[in-house]
């Protein structure tokens, strides 16, 4: 089978290092890198052997594929006019800026046959794949993810930056519609969210609280899931993973803790990670997340099958995150329709000047606003 021959466009920190990782993607070639800034772009190219230009419609008919790794602003203008010209697409997360906009690429691509794969590079995380086998219908999630400041992804919100990937890993474990959102965050330094608070409610009963940060003096990417069956703990760090599983006893509710002798207190406690809530600590191994999501996309070309991460699936955790930035946008911080909503703790607008509280109704609710 002939390798397809794959652009990357943009060469940021992202994008340079899709580049470099696709020359060991077997099935693959690199033919060039794009990038108005012709430092950038030069500095790829020499780096990856390939050529380099300014924009990717100077090679039109000349690629199979392309990695779309530019400022989201951009995802949905080039990814529609590539699919639009027959090129297979890997864009990086969030897909777009709106759920409109992803709708029109995913209808595009299933129009002309082509794949879209997204980069929701969390899902091809070992630690992920080695817990799933054990996270039957869970019922609450907590997810942490938080940095320090890199003045990376500025034209976005966190919840868009950061938290996207634990909204994408979650409604993969998950599987039910989302019914509720709740969420604040603030602006520390930009126009857009750099802290994010959420909780999501799923038509199952499943409750998931999300927080990312990219203002935290600590770095943490962790998520526990909690069953009916025990518990599976993800460090999206390390790559590893802790499961905790119910014997027997504990699943038949045999053990009365009012009732037990002390010695049997005593064996309890002293195995009670080992026999009464056997842990078990995973450690997947080396891998390379970034290098198997492009092996997949690659793959899903060559021999037609879905991508791990299709649009489908990216739209989702995008209209998810819409509503996590509307309800961001609606929050009340002094409880008070006079008081200070959104991320940048401002008076709500729907209160007059010199309006008093008892003359005439005011408006309770501010409109949403699209990610981004």
């Amino acid at each position: 089978m002939k390798p397809l021959k794959c652009a990357v466009i943009g060469t940021g920190h992202l994008g340079k290092i899709h580049a470099r990782l696709l020359k060991q993607v077997e099935g693959a070639r690199l033919v060039a890198v794009v990038d108005p800034d012709a430092a950038a772009r030069d500095q790829a190219a020499a780096e990856c052997e390939t050529i380099a230009v300014a924009d990717y419609r100077e090679i039109h008919g000349g690629i199979d594929a392309a990695v779309v790794a530019t400022p989201t602003r951009l995802h949905h203008s080039i990814t529609k006019d590539l699919l639009k010209r027959g090129v297979h697409c890997l864009v990086e997360k969030p897909i777009t800026q709106s759920v409109d906009e992803a709708d029109e690429l995913i209808d595009i691509a299933n129009s002309q046959g082509l794949v879209l794969s997204v980069g929701h590079v969390e899902r091809f995380n070992p630690a992920v794949a080695a817990v799933a086998p054990h996270v039957v219908d869970p019922k609450y999630i907590t997810a942490t993810r938080a940095g320090t400041y890199t003045f990376r992804s500025t034209d976005v919100s966190i919840v868009l930056d950061l938290m996207i990937h634990d909204l994408d890993v979650v409604l993969s474990l998950v599987q039910s519609p989302v019914v509720d959102v709740a969420a604040l965050g603030v602006a520390v330094f930009g126009p857009h969210e750099d802290m994010a608070q959420a909780r999501l409610t799923f038509a199952n009963g499943c409750i998931a609280d999300l927080t990312a940060s990219r203002t935290s003096p600590q770095p943490a990417r962790q998520m526990n899931v909690f069953c009916e069956t025990g518990f599976a703990g993800i460090d999206f760090a390390t790559r590893t993973a802790t499961v905790v599983s119910l014997s027997a006893p504990i699943e038949n509710r045999e053990i009365d803790v009012h009732a037990v002798s002390p010695e049997r207190r005593d064996e309890i406690k002293e195995n009670l990670f080992r026999s009464v809530l056997p842990l078990t600590e995973i450690e997947p191994g080396e891998a390379n997340p970034l290098l198997d999501e492009q092996r997949d996309f690659v793959s899903s070309v060559q021999q037609g099958h879905a991508p791990r991460v299709c649009g489908p699936h990216a739209r989702d955790a995008l209209a998810a995150a819409e509503r996590i930035l509307g309800s961001i946008a609606r929050h009340r911080w002094d409880g008070t329709v006079a008081g200070r909503i959104g991320p940048h703790l401002v008076p709500s607008p729907h209160v007059f000047k010199g309006h008093q509280v008892g003359r005439g109704p005011v408006p309770t609710d501010v409109p949403r606003r699209k990610a981004g």
